[in-house]
């Protein structure tokens, strides 16, 4: 797979990456000028910064653990990824300038598919508690160090928070097995 960058309105595509392995979970930075993805080109996946303009590729991440899912920080000045650098997928916080590293997560035994408010407060992400194999939509408040588990369903993955902050959208299954997008708010 390469990643492709597409004109909506006109439908013209460019594509910015040909490397061998994976190319993927493109996101772009607040001010769009960059874009965060993850390549396996040097063998492990790791998270790298493009420059839009000019094609030019900085690493960030550098270990022997999958560091995967790129999400910007709201200020454009960090990135939040998974990693299973600690022994299961737990969220970590990276400065873009200093390289400096920070765990996120802790509780649970995966916490994946990061996602921040625009206030940069509130971290959304896919969850699973120990000894528990179903997965959960689960919020951390940043500010206050609390967590909480906003769903109870077998299979709750892909969260995305709504533009007024306040919703969460996600993808489960319903009572027959289909999957379908469903909503929580953000206070459970």
């Amino acid at each position: 797979p390469f990643i492709y960058i597409q004109d909506v309105m006109t439908g013209k595509q460019k594509q910015v990456t040909r490397f061998k392995g994976l190319n993927g979970a493109p996101a772009f930075s607040p001010d769009g000028k960059k874009l965060a993805m993850v390549l396996s080109k040097d063998g492990n996946p790791e998270i790298y910064v493009m420059d839009i303009n000019d094609g030019a590729l900085k690493r960030i991440t550098r270990n022997y653990s999958i560091d995967t899912e790129p999400a910007w920080v709201p200020d454009g000045k960090s990135l939040i990824y998974t990693s299973n650098r600690g022994g299961s997928p737990q969220l970590y916080k990276q400065n873009l300038k200093t390289g400096k590293v920070r765990r996120l997560t802790y509780q649970g035994n995966y916490n994946a598919r990061g996602t921040l408010t625009a206030d940069g407060r509130y971290l959304v992400m896919a969850h699973r508690q120990e000894g528990k194999s179903q997965f959960q939509i689960a919020v951390k408040d940043l500010v206050r160090d609390t967590f909480s588990i906003l769903t109870d369903s077998e299979l709750d993955e892909s969260p995305s928070i709504a533009p007024n902050r306040s919703m969460v959208i996600y993808a489960t299954t319903d009572d027959r097995g289909l999957g379908v997008p469903r909503t929580v708010s953000m206070d459970g």
